[in-house]
């Protein structure tokens, strides 16, 4: 099932957060899990894209170029594009987790059978949320995202959080610093620890804390590729051959070289020497002033 979305960058991030309660049964039961992220940020559920997850089957998106899935089976991981492949992200307690349930626009919860949920937000803006949503001081501390990378890539350590990089070290992604804060606004203690290509997010939360607890790192895309032969279509497009512009569907990158954009020069010079354009996104923190920049590589 295909989707589209349309957002003003090409970054995709995605927020993995850690949702921890020790509040009275009767209120976590009164709760949806979607409702839990609410109150803990208003603003990521605001921001839900407008379109139905798990209709009948897994989603697959396509924002501003990049695709992103998010499955019916929790096991499968989100699957998010990086460089000239993708990044899949695995939840936590997977296996042991039910189907996914979309019970509001832009999300998709999977309940992992331990008072434990994995609340999936995909934004308008083309961001990725991910949120654990427990239901008791008993909840595990460790919440481990196993990491699928593109070839040759891995996932590494970095000062702020760790980075995705590819075998000449670039960074394709990175995961900013985690934070986490409790019901009443207190710091919680949390940090990454990174294993293989594995991610754990530990938060050290106990029934001395408020709950729920929000622990939110955010991922980010950072690079793209655009393939010779999508290059020649947008050559195409841009020149008027062919009548690429008319032909339903048009693909993304197609689509924004038919109506003009910044990386013309790229792409006339990409055409003519036959080769690839790297899209790197360029983040200021605000949609308004992030932007991307269009260069011809091999």
């Amino acid at each position: 099932m295909k989707k589209s979305v349309s957002s003003t960058a090409v970054g995709t991030a995605v927020l993995l957060a850690v949702l921890c309660g020790t509040a009275p049964v009767a209120v976590a039961d009164e709760q949806d899990a979607v409702d839990v992220v609410a109150e803990a940020s208003p603003g990521d559920i605001a921001n839900a894209a407008d379109v139905a997850l798990l209709d009948g089957g897994p989603a697959s998106l396509l924002i501003d170029g990049l695709s992103i899935e998010v499955p019916e089976d929790a096991r499968d991981g989100l699957s998010i594009s990086a460089g000239a492949g993708a990044v899949t992200i695995g939840l936590p307690f997977a296996a042991a987790a039910a189907e996914g349930d979309a019970t509001a626009p832009g999300t998709a919860t999977y309940d992992n059978g331990n008072e434990t949920s994995s609340v999936v937000v995909v934004h308008e803006s083309g961001s990725l949320q991910v949120a654990t949503v427990i239901d008791d001081a008993s909840a595990p501390t460790r919440y481990d995202y196993p990491i699928e990378v593109p070839s040759g890539a891995s996932l590494q350590a970095s000062d702020a959080g760790a980075v995705v990089v590819d075998a000449a070290g670039e960074v394709l992604g990175a995961f900013a610093a985690p934070w986490a804060k409790d019901a009443a606004g207190r710091d919680v203690p949390t940090r990454y620890e990174v294993d293989g290509n594995t991610l754990t997010q530990v938060v050290e939360h106990d029934a001395g804390y408020a709950y729920p607890i929000v622990a939110d790192p955010v991922y980010t895309t950072s690079t793209v590729y655009i393939s010779k032969a999508t290059v020649k279509q947008m050559y195409q497009g841009m020149n008027g051959i062919g009548n690429v512009c008319t032909v339903l569907p048009v693909p993304y990158w197609v689509g924004i070289a038919c109506s003009g954009f910044p990386g013309r020069q790229a792409v006339e010079q990409a055409y003519w020497q036959n080769k690839r354009i790297k899209v790197s996104y360029v983040s200021c923190g605000f949609n308004y002033c992030s932007y991307n920049t269009f260069s011809v590589v091999s």
